[in-house]
């Protein structure tokens, strides 16, 4: 399903003496052969913002606003869409420029309206505060990444847990979807945030990272490096949503999108990006992209569920599989260390690993009526989250399961 995240738009525009040029930014993927000392600038830009700066002296970089409008507009682009932590900066920005040399002297720097006050400074203590609570958030997810996994485990388990805990939105007036904010603090993102989000726990993991876009889908994603070769990971692809209600789907994970080559990833309707790095096909068609469950990892074993049931493997990327128990279920959750719950016969049914057995907790007649349908269950925050679909329209609820997990 294809999504769209906002991309800004230029406005151009002249202001006062010394010419004053206004944008916003828009990620450009390729720029033309710069003159200027760009690198330099971009990591002067970028520490203007970690010092909080409303504006940064570049005119030691040799920047030329007639030339290089392009190369202006792609640092930007990559400061403000593409830097982990810079969650505070904002779209608009300004530069002044040397009439005569067009040289530009000055990038006046733009803040979300979250984190500066109505005089224009910046609410320096919001922003720390924000930041604290990210590093909370940020370690929270690494706790379901082991030492011991390799580095395809550690990508897959990082990619399921935001696929779990995010809802995709679109809505404009959300200007925290846009960041790493939305998914880790707010739980909702379009893929500007997913991939901000996703590269961020990358780098944590030590798997080299980087983004993609497409200015003609509107979207971005990343590229991470396993071993030697560069794969295709859209996390906000692999977030489906209800094709009836347009809803984020509770406790489903696809996997269609993750560790794709540039080939594949066209196959998979992406298109107007660099197919250049991303060449190896080893991935293209394992296993996991039919599978629409989390992989859950306990005690050395990979836990999932398919058409044949709940699947363990010792490994992700090698070995075989082995169904533990068979059945036709559906939306595999987590409930603790042994025990996940699952949709089965259109009832809630509760497995251990450590009996390898299931029984059923709940069923729909309890509440709703014979036609309804249920078909996505979640597990957070000590609830357990549900929908059903009845008379045209979805119905969510939530059971707090007793401690033996019984419903």
């Amino acid at each position: 399903m294809q999504r769209d995240h906002k991309k800004s738009t230029w406005l151009k525009g002249m202001m006062l003496t010394a010419v004053l040029a206004v944008g916003i930014f828009m990620n450009i993927s390729s720029v033309s052969a710069a003159t200027g000392n760009w690198d330099g600038a971009q990591k002067a830009v970028v520490n203007a913002y970690k010092k909080y700066k409303t504006s940064v002296d570049v005119s030691a970089y040799n920047l030329n606003y007639a030339t290089e409008y392009d190369n202006l507009k792609s640092m930007m682009g990559e400061v403000v869409s593409e830097t982990p932590y810079l969650f505070y900066t904002g779209t608009r920005f300004s530069v002044s420029r040397n009439t005569s040399t067009n040289q530009i002297v000055k990038i006046t720097l733009g803040y979300a309206d979250a984190y500066k006050k109505s005089d224009g400074t910046i609410r320096k203590a919001k922003i720390k505060k924000t930041r604290t609570q990210l590093d909370s958030a940020i370690n929270q997810a690494l706790l379901n990444v082991e030492p011991s996994m390799s580095q395809v485990e550690k990508a897959m388990v990082l990619h399921d847990y935001l696929v779990r805990t995010t809802a995709y939105t679109s809505d404009s007036n959300n200007a925290f979807r846009l960041t790493e904010v939305g998914v880790f603090l707010k739980h909702k993102a379009n893929c500007e945030g997913y991939s901000r989000a996703y590269a961020i726990l990358m780098q944590k993991v030590g798997i080299p990272v980087k983004f993609v876009s497409s200015d003609k889908m509107v979207h971005m994603w990343n590229e991470i490096k396993i071993g030697k070769k560069w794969y295709h990971v859209d996390v906000t692809w692999d977030d489906p949503m209800d094709s009836r209600d347009k809803r984020d789907q509770y406790g489903r994970v696809s996997h269609q999108n993750f560790l794709c080559s540039a080939a594949k990833m066209q196959k998979t309707k992406h298109y107007d990006f660099s197919t250049g790095d991303a060449t190896g096909t080893k991935y293209d068609n394992r296993y996991w992209k039919n599978v629409n469950s989390s992989f859950y990892y306990n005690d050395g074993k990979w836990l999932y569920m398919t058409k044949d049931g709940i699947t363990e493997r010792d490994s992700l990327d090698h070995g075989a599989a082995t169904v533990l128990y068979n059945v036709a279920g559906d939306n595999l959750t987590q409930y603790d260390a042994d025990r996940y719950y699952f949709i089965a016969f259109n009832s809630i049914y509760l497995y251990s690993r450590k009996t390898n057995e299931a029984k059923a907790v709940w069923k729909t007649t309890d509440l709703y009526s014979a036609n309804c349908t249920l078909d996505q269950i979640k597990f957070e925050n000590n609830k357990l989250y549900y929908r059903v679909y009845d008379n045209g329209k979805h119905i969510s609820n939530k059971i707090t399961p007793k401690e033996d997990g019984t419903l």
